[in-house]
């Protein structure tokens, strides 16, 4: 465990690093009309997985949190203020009209790119949301288990296994870290793809890890 907690904070910093590279670069380089095709297509597969009515409903909370949290506290128009000057602001740039006629442009339009990323993010985590009881479901007997055969393993001569520990940590970890990666990918990720892993591999990894816990904590 001692080990696993070392390498944790560079593990944390590592994927940290790799997501603001993600968002830079989607920032930068991915057109508008590439992210307006992916999140149409992405939910497209969602209409056709959940039906229209529950999808018009995710629809109507992704649209209810995005407003919440760009336009009703005014941070969309703060961060315009921040980055694109006035009207009467670029007219007092002489000389750099031209120049910053384009820059602001831009920054508008990678501005623009950037919101509906956020938009994506919201509609992705709301869609996992609607998934996070059956995950529970799954997951809470993977933990009792994992927990008994730790308990059994204290009072037995059984051995609990580190390899199996630390790799099962890693395999949680590399969830966590495809789960924010893929959260801010701007290319369209079937529904199914992410509650299916979290599913299939979270409860394998968590009674692994818990069930092979040093017999001494």
């Amino acid at each position: 465990m001692a080990d696993i907690e070392e390498k944790m904070p560079k593990s944390f910093w590592a994927i940290l690093v790799f997501v603001c590279i993600e968002i830079l670069l989607i920032v930068i380089i991915v057109p508008n009309n590439f992210i307006d095709d992916a999140i149409l297509k992405e939910q497209d597969w969602g209409e056709v997985l959940m039906g229209k009515n529950e999808h018009d409903l995710l629809i109507k909370r992704t649209d209810d949190l995005y407003t919440a949290i760009h336009l009703d506290s005014g941070f969309n128009q703060w961060v315009g203020k921040l980055f694109v000057p006035t009207d009467e602001e670029r007219a007092k740039s002489k000389g750099w009209e031209g120049l910053g006629r384009l820059w602001f442009n831009f920054i508008e339009n990678r501005g623009e790119a950037l919101t509906k990323v956020l938009y994506h993010v919201y509609y992705r985590f709301l869609l996992l949301v609607i998934w996070l009881p059956y995950m529970l479901v799954i997951l809470a007997p993977s933990v009792l288990g994992g927990y008994m055969t730790w308990n059994i393993k204290r009072y037995t001569f059984q051995h609990s296994s580190p390899f199996l520990n630390t790799y099962s940590s890693k395999i949680i970890s590399f969830i966590f870290a495809s789960l924010l990666v893929s959260f801010i990918a701007p290319i369209p990720i079937p529904p199914m793809v992410i509650p299916v892993v979290i599913i299939v591999l979270m409860p394998i990894a968590c009674s692994l890890l818990i069930g092979n816990l040093p017999k001494r904590l």
